[in-house]
């Protein structure tokens, strides 16, 4: 075990609902956090808060507006995001369809399970931007997804070490706003 939560470990492997409610009480506990962002201005920052066996916990700066993940998803693992600062841009892929989203502000997040694919970007002009990602079990793997020179969706796997960015043309932006009726979708 490796880090510090502001509640005993759960010990067990967590579902969206219970994931959103841990990286709403990091978010929260801004000590837990604030000392391991890197303030990069480059790339997005990350730092580990916690890991476990059942349970993963990082916190991300998004200090750019072309700050991007592309679509992906989590392989094995559910998860739920928190915005502790600023706001980021949601959106969900929805094969045949548009993806649906949008803005997710300070104070707000999401869940979803292992098969959920999605983009996250930075709200353009939020500013610096943190949020907090929980996922059970820990993420080793991601699958990032991008429209190539064949004109097909591909799935790239990766390790979860790998900086998440737009892996090949990622289509065409949502215009939807978020609601909960998304985290709902989310985690079905």
């Amino acid at each position: 075990m490796r880090g510090r939560l502001p509640f005993p470990p759960p010990g067990r492997v967590l579902d969206g609902a219970e994931l959103r409610e841990v990286a709403r009480a990091v978010a929260a506990d801004e000590e837990l956090w604030t000392g391991l962002l890197p303030h990069s201005t480059g790339d997005r920052g990350y730092a580990e808060v916690f890991l476990d066996d059942h349970l993963g916990v990082w916190v991300l700066e998004w200090t750019s507006d072309d700050h991007d993940t592309g679509y992906h998803d989590h392989d094995h693992s559910a998860g739920a995001v928190h915005v502790a600062r600023g706001a980021i841009r949601h959106e969900h892929l929805r094969l045949g369809h548009r993806p649906v989203g949008g803005r997710v502000p300070a104070g707000e997040g999401f869940c979803f399970d292992e098969t959920f694919i999605h983009r996250m970007r930075r709200e353009p002009g939020a500013g610096p931007t943190v949020t907090v990602h929980a996922y059970s079990p820990p993420l080793e793997r991601t699958g990032q997804y991008g429209e190539q020179d064949d004109g097909l969706l591909h799935r790239v796997p990766t390790g979860s070490e790998e900086h998440l960015a737009p892996k090949g043309r990622q289509g065409t932006p949502s215009t939807a706003r978020h609601t909960p009726e998304h985290d709902r979708e989310a985690v079905l």
